[in-house]
């Protein structure tokens, strides 16, 4: 198999927001995604046909927008984050293993075969929920290429559309970014949010990681939010699921999760923790870190 060299030099995510940019009429986000991606094609040292030939068109479409850039409107934002929902999930686990995820991202330890295929069994079964209960969706990940613009183009989905289906919605309020696995939009304008779990029940993470978005959920659609409910699988096959509304029991939640946002948020405003190693390495999952916590002991 012949390795192209020019590959690492392409910025495909700047590329996929740019051509949604221009879609919507957005020029001045497609020519700062365009000049993104062109400034790091620009590096590659080589001299292959191909990437010369992707500049020259990333040139002429920053030149295209610039000419169009009156004529445009503004939808696509750059919104940054300080906390997200797997790292509140963290967080809640031990203050440094949310500082760790971070800061030093580097030191995890790799996943093991047996978590990756835990995964992908994870994410099959989101596929199949979604395809056989909530068809069609638009896939906010799939469609922006950048978390960064997820947001915005999401409450561009939600205002154009009366009746929609979105999955990967994001959502940032408090500095707290939450991706649900399906949002749903009826033509009365009422939300419903399904979290989809391979689990059969409820353990502690699962209770913080709903916990959060539905703070968020709630922050942001207040009383059009008309269900929170996380789907489970049932069966050893899990082709089959049941479906729970937990609106009410979360919002006993909420001042908790409240407190451990503002916490949270202070924590990695300071230097790592001074935690010793304890049951809650492995409580609820086993942490990523635990190699590095064992080689600073």
């Amino acid at each position: 198999m012949i390795m192209i060299d020019y590959y690492p030099y392409i910025d495909f995510n700047a590329i996929k927001l740019g051509e949604l940019s221009e879609s919507l009429l957005d020029y001045e986000c497609a020519i700062k995604s365009y000049s993104k991606a062109l400034d790091r094609l620009s590096n590659y040292p080589g001299d292959r046909m191909q990437p010369m030939l992707m500049a020259q068109d990333l040139a002429e479409r920053i030149d295209k927008a610039k000419k169009s850039l009156a004529l445009g409107t503004s939808v696509l934002k750059f919104e940054p984050w300080k906390l997200s929902k797997s790292s509140f999930v963290k967080g809640s686990q031990c203050h440094k293993y949310l500082f760790l995820d971070k800061y030093k991202k580097q030191e995890k330890t790799p996943f093991s075969e047996e978590k990756k295929e835990l995964f992908a069994r994870g994410h099959q079964f989101e596929e199949k929920v979604r395809s056989r209960d909530f068809p069609n969706g638009i896939n906010v990940k799939d469609v922006v290429g950048d978390f960064a613009y997820f947001n915005s183009y999401t409450n561009y989905l939600l205002q154009v559309n009366n009746d929609t289906t979105i999955y990967e919605a994001t959502i940032i309020e408090d500095d707290v970014l939450v991706m649900c696995d399906i949002l749903k939009k009826d033509v009365s304008g009422n939300i419903d949010i399904y979290e989809i779990k391979l689990n059969k029940e409820i353990n502690e993470a699962i209770l913080q990681d709903l916990a959060i978005q539905y703070y968020v959920c709630s922050k942001r659609f207040g009383h059009s939010l008309n269900s929170f409910n996380v789907v489970f699988s049932q069966g050893e096959s899990a082709d089959n699921w049941v479906i729970k509304n937990l609106l009410d029991e979360l919002e006993d939640h909420v001042e908790e999760t409240v407190r451990r946002i503002d916490v949270f948020k202070d924590t990695l405003q300071h230097e790592e923790p001074d935690i010793a190693m304890g049951e809650h390495c492995n409580k609820p999952y086993e942490c990523e870190f635990i190699d590095y916590c064992k080689n600073k002991c």
